[in-house]
């Protein structure tokens, strides 16, 4: 993570920040930018402190003009089908799933085929403060963007088999299984070792009775932190795909979901 000092960070006056956006985690944020990608944890950047929050973005020549979108990666989040989503029982339905938390309310993101609401809960504070320091932003939840993108990716994948989609990160991953462009199930759990993700993995393969071979499994990313784990499925299956690229990248950062690293 990044430590110490953070307003000393190589600068080009010539770029303009045409493309922004902070990643909203527990611990800090991620500034992804044309200039910047860098983590910082909330001890060091309080982006809740307007003051500072001004004077880091005038040092990174990020003005008010921007249109930064928003991810949030701080909470979980329910996928609901939008004809069965009332929004007045978002925060019961959420409570339901999870334990709600103080300053923070429920809202939901509409899935870009207006399938999907996604139900999750937002920062009050951080929320109110970017938009004080900014004239419009995008807000979304991180699994609306890669539900969004996992259709789209099917748009051209169109052979209606079950399909188990992955998102490593560095303390939890992301299942999408699908079958006929149509989402069967969506849900995220943690862990610390391929044993525990191979724990989660077989516990959904068995509650949806599915037989070995008979769907594929499709990470988002190939990237060299996540090698065990590729590694560790392939010792049960053998239909398994890359959906970004087949070549392994070494990404070397502090991005607690690395597949959002070049996401803007």
């Amino acid at each position: 993570m990044e430590t110490g000092q953070q307003f000393l960070m190589p600068k080009n006056s010539s770029i303009i920040n045409s493309k922004l956006s902070f990643h909203i985690f527990s611990d800090g944020f991620f500034l992804n930018s044309n200039s910047e990608k860098n983590y910082f944890l909330y001890e060091d950047i309080n982006l809740l402190d307007q003051k500072e929050l001004v004077q880091f973005l005038k040092f990174n020549e990020i003005d008010n003009h921007s249109e930064p979108k928003i991810f949030f990666f701080d909470s979980p989040s329910m996928f609901i089908p939008s004809k069965l989503h009332d929004y007045k029982n978002s925060k019961q339905l959420l409570s339901n799933y999870t334990g709600l938390k103080p300053n923070y309310r429920v809202v939901f993101d509409i899935t870009k085929d207006e399938e999907i609401c996604v139900v999750y809960q937002l920062n009050n504070k951080i929320e109110k403060s970017l938009n004080e320091c900014f004239k419009k932003i995008e807000r979304k939840h991180y699994s609306t963007i890669l539900y969004d993108r996992i259709k789209e990716y099917l748009k051209s994948d169109t052979d209606g088999k079950l399909k188990l989609f992955v998102n490593l990160q560095k303390n939890k991953f992301d299942l999408f299984l699908i079958e006929n462009q149509s989402l069967i199930v969506y849900n995220s759990f943690p862990h610390s070792s391929t044993d525990d993700f191979m724990y989660y993995l077989f516990a959904l393969v068995e509650e949806y009775k599915l037989s070995v071979n008979s769907f594929d499994v499709l990470f988002l990313a190939k990237l060299e932190v996540f090698k065990n784990y590729y590694s560790s499925v392939t010792n049960f299956h053998d239909k398994i795909k890359f959906i970004e690229n087949e070549r392994m990248q070494n990404i070397n950062n502090d991005h607690p979901s690395p597949y959002f690293m070049n996401l803007i």
